[in-house]
């Protein structure tokens, strides 16, 4: 690890050693540099013409006149005002995931899973009332899997302030760590760091408890952009470590059992973010099965997460999926 002493980054409130450490490494860019120009390759193609847009701006036409008919399509139906009280229905829900290979000493670490914050620069009451909801959480490790910003282009200045605003409340023993999203450009992960915020991109970091070993590692987003290394981000985790992945899609979960992960967490999915009675989500946007699309899972020998997350996108509607902020207490069964 090279610690860069000349300009340390500020850590944000509540970080924790492991966050600290993380913060002395190089730049994203640096770090990444073989995967940045297939990345940027990547945005550019499914960001064209990113000149004179802003948040609202669909990423697709036709997906943009998709969206607009079915926000008419609601209005009319009179469910549109419900929707957008629903999506402001935040919640924190506590989750216990059990497994008989936790090591003992892992039994009882808590982790604040926060997804899918889409944080739109017009609204920012919407980040106050998501720091005034996991105000006073006090965890083990603090992760966020994917998606800042609320559209698909526009400016980020507003980002850092309202994840350290968000932050500022959560008190977490070894700090925050986060991953990439679909939405998130490379300047993302620059700006997310500036903010005290280190990224995992194809990597991954050890936290000791006791004698146990959590190591903890992110993918680059699974769903956009093909730079998504698995192998890079396990290759230097300990034999006996028990392997928490973050991945904002869960389509990396056969791959990801098969390479010794026991704890995938994911979003991306919004839950579906409109789901109907009996039918369920209109679309799960990944390729998983509708179990892994929400929800706790398994797949073989290990267990999975998938959070509905706390923001929206597209419209800022919800039916039949709160968004959420989890926090999940690992227990050794």
């Amino acid at each position: 690890m090279t610690v860069n002493t000349q300009n340390p980054v500020p850590a944000p409130p509540g970080a924790g050693l492991l966050t600290e450490a993380l913060l002395t490494r190089p730049p994203v860019s640096v770090r990444a540099a073989e995967f940045m120009a297939r990345r940027l390759k990547g945005e550019a193609r499914f960001r064209p013409h990113q000149q004179n847009k802003d948040e609202l701006s669909p990423v697709i036409w036709w997906r943009g006149i998709g969206m607009e008919a079915l926000r008419w399509g609601l209005v009319l139906a009179g469910l549109y005002e419900r929707g957008l009280q629903n999506a402001m229905d935040l919640r924190l829900v506590h989750r216990e995931i059990c497994m008989p290979s936790l090591p003992e000493d892992l039994s009882g670490f808590r982790i604040l899973q926060l997804s899918d914050l889409h944080l739109p620069r017009r609204r920012p009451e919407f980040a106050a009332k998501a720091a005034a909801l996991v105000t006073g959480v006090d965890v083990d490790l603090c992760v966020l899997t994917g998606d800042y910003r609320w559209g698909y282009y526009g400016p980020l200045d507003h980002i850092p302030e309202q994840l350290r605003q968000i932050l500022a409340g959560v008190t977490s023993r070894y700090g925050t760590v986060a991953c990439m999203g679909n939405h998130d450009i490379m300047k993302v992960a620059d700006v997310l760091e500036s903010a005290g915020i280190p990224v995992l991109y194809n990597e991954g970091t050890a936290i000791t408890t006791g004698r146990a070993v959590l190591w903890v590692c992110g993918i680059d987003d699974p769903h956009n952009y093909g730079c998504d290394r698995l192998d890079l981000a396990v290759q230097d985790a300990p034999d006996d470590a028990f392997i928490l992945l973050l991945s904002h899609t869960p389509e990396r979960i056969s791959k990801a059992e098969k390479a010794g992960v026991s704890l995938y967490l994911t979003g991306h999915t919004h839950g579906g973010q409109i789901r109907l009675p009996l039918f369920g989500a209109l679309s799960k946007n990944a390729a998983c099965t509708r179990e892994q699309a929400m929800g706790l899972w398994r797949h073989g020998t290990m267990c999975g997460y998938t959070t509905t997350g706390l923001g929206t996108t597209d419209l800022p509607v919800r039916y039949n999926c709160p968004p959420e902020a989890v926090i999940l207490t690992l227990r050794r069964a």
